[in-house]
């Protein structure tokens, strides 16, 4: 060890004073919050999300919000080696029961309704909107529009509504059912 430290030119004291296995030191400043702290945080983060499927830029982008400055890769970092990436992370809230079925056994009690693009040779692209009777696969409302806002998609709803209900009124469809793309 003599030899070594004289190459160098460094002192034996130096040599054993270091401790063993310390490589070089964290690069830049000092983080504001530790590991630890900051694990504590995006936790706290997590738990009072409502939503369920929040990856890491949005746990970094709250916490940033909130005050917290750090890195978005050391969040990615500390959420992944502490299992807290959304694929891995269990539903949120009740679960939702499904009997299996969307049928009904009478008409006029569950409808559904969705909204396609289609290419004509005239127009060019234009949206379909239709609105089905569960029961019967009656085809109670449709609209073509070349617009297919949220406006344009109500419009099979309130056909059917006049037709089977007698209007758009308030209470006019009470006790009907509407599924969508999200859900009923």
């Amino acid at each position: 060890m003599r030899r070594v430290c004289a190459a160098w030119g460094l002192a034996r004291s130096t040599f054993y004073a270091a401790p063993a296995g310390s490589g070089p030191a964290r690069r830049g400043p000092a983080p504001e919050v530790t590991d630890e702290e900051l694990y504590a945080l995006i936790e706290d983060d997590l738990a009072c999300s409502p939503f369920s499927g929040e990856g890491h830029r949005m746990v970094w982008a709250r916490l940033r919000i909130s005050g917290v400055r750090t890195s978005r890769r050391r969040v990615l970092r500390l959420m992944r080696e502490h299992g807290l990436l959304s694929p891995r992370r269990a539903r949120q809230g009740r679960d939702i029961s499904h009997e299996g079925t969307i049928t009904t056994d009478a008409p006029d009690v569950m409808w559904g309704t969705d909204g396609t693009r289609v290419q004509t040779a005239e127009e060019g692209m234009c949206w379909v909107f239709t609105a089905v009777d569960h029961f019967s696969c009656e085809v109670v409302g449709r609209h073509v529009c070349k617009r297919g806002d949220r406006f344009a998609a109500l419009q099979p709803v309130a056909q059917g509504l006049e037709r089977h209900f007698g209007g758009v009124t308030a209470d006019a469809g009470r006790g009907l059912s509407l599924r969508m793309d999200n859900g009923t």
